[in-house]
């Protein structure tokens, strides 16, 4: 780790011995990117005379002897109430903006902060980077729906969001305004687009909508599909969509006979391949409410891939739990982050979010709950030696400068080795302070 501490006057600035000279290489590099004159400028705080710190190798995607050089970097201080957290998130987004696919996990699902600095990082790569969908964890056809309404009525998203958008997202101080500007870009010549990938559909709209609206759509029926059958499989999917379901005597029997629904949908005149991914999510939500299976996270995967193709040469924010977007679960299940890192395995960026104290919400319970004590060997104890309110770590460069370490993947409270974790995300930022989301 590089740690330089400058002097009071900018000149008189000097580098540290222990930089080497092809860090010094890098550090130039990086100079030119930003458009700073000198290593020196680059090296001083901007800050009120405060450290900056360098974490190994820092990210500014030049070359040095054919190399990547990865400089991460942090300035202090920044405090998630000042415009710096935006200004951190403008960085971040800057540095992940040549992924065409942005993913930004989370632990909780309950973290204000990890919600403002993900807000922020969103509005930068939509208005700086050319980002112009944004995907969201929750329901295919609920947040579908409600866009088309908002698109084509006006009805205000943020205003929709309660009971339709998840809940932790759509009752969220933090979340609230995103909605907003997502509806304010649409008066501009470069919107940005809302959309779903959750396989899980048990939002309102799904609930007054989704059986009805398929009923509507389906081609007339016939010897191999009669509405007998349509009215029998509607029925229990209308109540696998409330959550009241309960695992019919054969499931064999049922499966076969949703079969016959999936092909008759097939002559769909409107939207054919969106409704095989909602009769899909579907299937995967009855099974796994019958806990016959548990395919909710991989359908996701299917679901963003479908999403991207959809929306050909275009870059995606994709928005949820990192249980679903990193790249592979340490249990070896599948979920929606392997399914992508699959089919762009160079395009797909993974970010986590972790903290050193401080307390969330917990989205089951909706109570309040704290940061677990840090192990000495985790990254998040390292980090808080930093005195950073935000810093932004290269979990490549923290595996070479700290091998052993462990570091929080759920809920503030589960630990994993980084070495186990390493491949499966690609950035990490961490807050000294976790703050609890407020819900409305």
């Amino acid at each position: 780790m590089l740690l330089v501490s400058p002097s009071k006057t900018r000149h008189s600035l000097r580098l540290p011995e222990f930089i080497s000279g092809s860090e010094i290489s890098a550090l130039t590099l990086c100079c030119h990117v930003i458009r700073l004159k000198s290593v020196p400028d680059f090296l001083h705080p901007l800050y009120n005379g405060l450290t900056v710190y360098f974490l190994g190798k820092v990210m500014f995607r030049n070359y040095v002897s054919g190399a990547l050089i990865a400089v991460m970097w942090v300035i202090s201080p920044l405090s998630v109430a000042s415009t710096n957290l935006a200004e951190v998130a403008n960085e971040f987004a800057a540095n992940v903006a040549q992924h065409q696919y942005v993913a930004l996990g989370e632990q909780s699902h309950g973290a204000a902060n990890v919600f403002n600095f993900k807000r922020e990082a969103v509005k930068a790569l939509h208005k700086n980077h050319n980002f112009t969908v944004l995907a969201l964890e929750s329901g295919l056809y609920d947040v579908d729906w409600l866009y088309r309404e908002f698109v084509k009525n006006g009805a205000s998203i943020a205003r929709s969001a309660p009971g339709n958008i998840f809940y932790m997202y759509a009752n969220s101080t933090e979340i609230k305004p995103l909605f907003t500007y997502i509806e304010q870009s649409h008066r501009t010549d470069r919107p940005l687009k809302l959309v779903g990938f959750d396989s899980q559909l048990t939002g309102g709209i799904s609930k007054q909508f989704l059986v009805k609206e398929l009923d509507s759509l389906l081609p007339p029926f016939n010897a191999q599909f009669s509405k007998t059958q349509w009215q029998a499989v509607a029925a229990v999917l209308q109540s696998v969509i409330e959550m009241k379901s309960t695992k019919p005597k054969n499931t064999d029997a049922f499966f076969e006979l949703f079969a016959q629904l999936e092909a008759h949908a097939l002559g769909m005149k409107t939207r054919p391949d969106f409704w095989q991914r909602i009769l899909v999510g579907l299937k995967a939500q009855a099974q796994r409410q019958w806990q016959l299976s548990d395919m909710r996270s991989h359908e996701m995967g299917n679901n963003l891939v479908w999403q991207a193709n959809q929306h050909q040469g275009q870059k995606m924010v994709i928005w949820a739990h990192i249980y679903h977007l990193q790249k592979e679960r340490v249990d070896g299940s599948q979920n929606a982050g392997q399914v992508m890192f699959a089919q762009y395995p160079s395009a797909y960026h993974v970010t986590h979010f972790t903290g050193g104290t401080g307390q969330y919400i917990d989205f089951v319970s909706m109570k309040t709950r704290s940061v677990s004590a840090l192990a000495r060997n985790s990254v998040e104890f390292a980090a808080n030696k930093l005195d950073c309110e935000i810093c932004v770590l290269d979990v490549r460069t923290l595996l070479r400068k700290k091998p052993s370490s462990e570091v929080l993947l759920f809920n503030y409270e589960t630990s994993v080795p980084l070495k186990d974790i390493v491949h499966k995300w690609d950035s990490l930022v961490h807050f000294a302070n976790v703050t609890p989301s407020k819900q409305q």
